[in-house]
């Protein structure tokens, strides 16, 4: 694997510590306001058991992705699929795996948009904001996957405003509404934990832009801490959730961590609600950037379309997606088949296709 490292222009390859924040801003969008109420659904209160579950899952998902990458000719799926089932085959493979992507960044795309509509904007037009954030993509992606992760530094520093909630609330928090702890049974504690899924999405990219990682092997140690904040993050955020609405007035919110922003109180800013938004914006970015360059790469290297082509046309369906489907029950609906789409993708096809990965070299080495 390290001699396909030359493949690739020094110019082009990040430092190994950029994994943290690429595999950490690909997972926190727009699912870290409004992931409280999924997870609840089946296990109450006892959803942030179910959170840790998921993330010790996740971390044994990503050591098999990494050793699933050891096998690649190239140090991606791409390639991996190609050594494995053939170009036509492989090609296809990949091309699936795409499509996952763009049902991944079309659901925050969206979910994104809504937001600022229902919160801030309800007389603006849809097209117009995503026009506006649609510019705002296609400069960063153009500029390649180096940008992209400059823009991942600064997503990681911003959700430090929830730093700010977390102060505020604590004063109103009754911790004691968490009790009794495993008072649901295990089979709802882990719905709750594929309740997750979706909010753990996007670390997964890493199978198309791993080649780009100078010294690969050291950065196999920064994705696993950046998924470890991940973990620890939804936990806590869930935590103070839980401990500072009853369950029954959690049932009526749709977007909890942007309602804790409103007791926020700054002689200065009189709706803070506005800020945290508006800045979530640097925190939306990352994850869209990565699938949608993810989605280029494979075209790239599967079809043959240039970059430049795929992401333009990409932008333009974006953009009449959103004015011609743009209503709450589409926005419910993709998030559910994106997130199937997701889990199966994650916590199936990457453990089985490792096990056929070493049953193949098991036979290739016995016939040598």
């Amino acid at each position: 694997m390290n001699n396909n490292q030359s493949k690739l222009k020094e110019t082009l390859l990040i430092s190994p510590f950029f994994m943290f924040y690429l595999v950490h801003s690909s997972q926190t969008g727009v699912g870290l306001l409004s992931f409280q109420l999924d997870i609840s659904k089946d296990s109450g209160y006892d959803a942030w058991i179910g959170l840790l579950i998921a993330g010790l899952i996740l971390h044994i998902i990503l050591f098999i992705t990494f050793k699933l990458l050891e096998h690649s000719s190239n140090g991606d799926l791409i390639s991996l699929h190609r050594d494995y089932f053939g170009k036509l085959v492989g090609n296809t493979l990949s091309i699936l795996f795409c499509i996952h992507f763009l049902l991944f960044l079309t659901t925050i795309f969206w979910s994104y948009i809504k937001i600022l509509q229902v919160w801030a904007f309800e007389t603006i037009h849809v097209w117009e904001f995503t026009l506006v954030l649609s510019i705002i993509v296609f400069y960063i992606v153009i500029g390649g996957f180096r940008v992209i992760t400059g823009i991942t530094f600064f997503s990681t520093i911003i959700p430090i405003i929830l730093v700010f909630i977390l102060i505020y609330t604590l004063k109103f928090t009754h911790f004691s509404n968490l009790l009794p702890v495993l008072s649901h049974d295990a089979i709802d504690i882990l719905k709750s934990a594929k309740a997750s899924t979706f909010s753990f999405l996007g670390f997964e990219a890493l199978l198309i832009y791993f080649p780009f990682i100078r010294n690969r092997d050291k950065g196999k140690k920064w994705a696993h801490i950046g998924l470890l904040f991940t973990t620890v993050s939804y936990t806590i955020l869930a935590i103070i959730t839980f401990s500072f609405f009853s369950e029954g007035q959690l049932k009526l919110l749709l977007m909890p961590t942007l309602v804790m922003t409103k007791i926020v109180e700054i002689p200065f800013i009189e709706r803070f609600e506005y800020i945290f938004l508006f800045s979530w914006f640097l925190v939306v970015l990352p994850p869209i950037c990565i699938s949608l360059w993810s989605v280029t790469r494979v075209l790239k290297s599967t079809l043959k379309i240039k970059p430049s082509y795929s992401l333009i046309s990409i932008i333009i369906l974006l953009n009449l997606s959103t004015i011609i489907i743009m209503d709450k029950s589409s926005i419910e609906i993709l998030s559910k088949i994106s997130s199937e789409i997701g889990f199966y993708i994650v916590l199936v096809y990457l453990p089985v296709l490792y096990i056929y990965v070493l049953i193949v070299n098991f036979f290739r080495n016995k016939k040598k």
